[in-house]
């Protein structure tokens, strides 16, 4: 779940030019409306007066808010939970009440507390978790003896997807709510196993056990949290990494700065040991996740 913004009008030319993909367009004009309502007067404004493809490109974005009645809703109240501004010394503080609040929103909507562009829609979220699958895969990176790591697992959507592709899956998350929603998601799949982490470590999992830790809108909560939580995750990743394992990190943080996450992933894969493969490319067309791709050297 992203930060967003509340300039809608930037969101709606944005969508116009196919900057964006039409769900991430409108969970920011969403979080910036006083009503449902408000959100279809905007786009049906914005079609009347764009042309070409761009009318096309909002007249599709009309028909995506008008199958999801729930959004306007779930994008309010997921947002209301969850502050993007928390700052600790630590991060202990931090963490705690990242984990309360993720709690709240999986009670709100299982969807939307983990991609809140899906706009608490389960197709929308399907398709996005599929993408993500498809991607992982053309890079090489699945495959039937592949143990894979699912950091910041929430309701265990991309566990689920992984499964059949893989050897073993564990998913690590600090919410309650969300382990539940993981583990009830997952029944029946006897390669996925979940794990209430601390937020500091990935004590559960095995030094040397895993082929590919997955950290898919987790890793800004971790820069959010601080440089030493920070430091101290990347450190984690190399020790349960094999040698030339991989750590895939979707958006590394919310801090709407590309040039200095590529900067602080350079460092941190030079201080732990880890090669940058991939540097916040833009791979995807459901969402707006930025790419970046560490191997461990050795």
């Amino acid at each position: 779940m992203g930060a967003v913004s509340r300039d809608p009008g930037s969101w709606l030319a944005r969508l116009a030019g196919g900057e964006v993909p039409a769900s991430v367009a409108l969970m920011h004009i969403a979080a910036a409306a006083e009503s449902a309502g408000a959100v279809e007067a905007a786009l049906a404004g914005a079609a009347d007066r764009a042309e070409g493809a761009g009318r096309e490109r909002i007249a599709e974005a009309l028909a995506v808010w008008r199958a999801s009645p729930q959004a306007w809703g779930t994008v309010q109240a997921v947002l209301g939970g969850i502050d993007h501004g928390l700052s600790g010394e630590d991060g202990t503080d931090v963490v705690a009440a990242l984990a309360r609040a993720f709690d709240r929103a999986a009670q709100i909507s299982p969807e939307g507390s983990v991609a809140l562009y899906a706009l608490g829609n389960a197709d929308l979220l399907r398709a996005a978790t599929q993408e993500i699958v498809a991607r992982l895969d053309a890079w090489g990176l699945l495959g039937p003896g592949r143990r894979v790591v699912d950091l910041g697992c929430g309701i265990g959507r991309i566990a689920a997807a992984l499964a059949p592709r893989v050897a073993q899956v564990v998913g690590l998350d600090i919410a309650p709510a969300m382990i539940a929603a993981a583990r009830a998601r997952c029944a029946g799949l006897p390669n996925v196993a979940f794990h209430l982490g601390t937020g500091r470590d990935l004590a559960p999992v095995a030094t040397g056990s895993a082929d590919l830790l997955l950290a898919v809108d987790c890793l800004p909560y971790l820069v959010q949290a601080g440089e030493a939580v920070l430091r101290g995750y990347v450190r984690e990743a190399a020790r349960v990494l094999r040698p030339r394992g991989d750590f895939v990190i979707l958006n590394f943080s919310y801090r709407g700065d590309l040039a200095r996450d590529r900067r602080d992933a350079a460092r941190l894969s030079r201080e732990h040991g880890f090669a940058l493969k991939r540097d916040g490319t833009a791979d995807f067309a459901t969402w707006d996740g930025r790419s970046f791709h560490l191997r461990r050297l050795g």
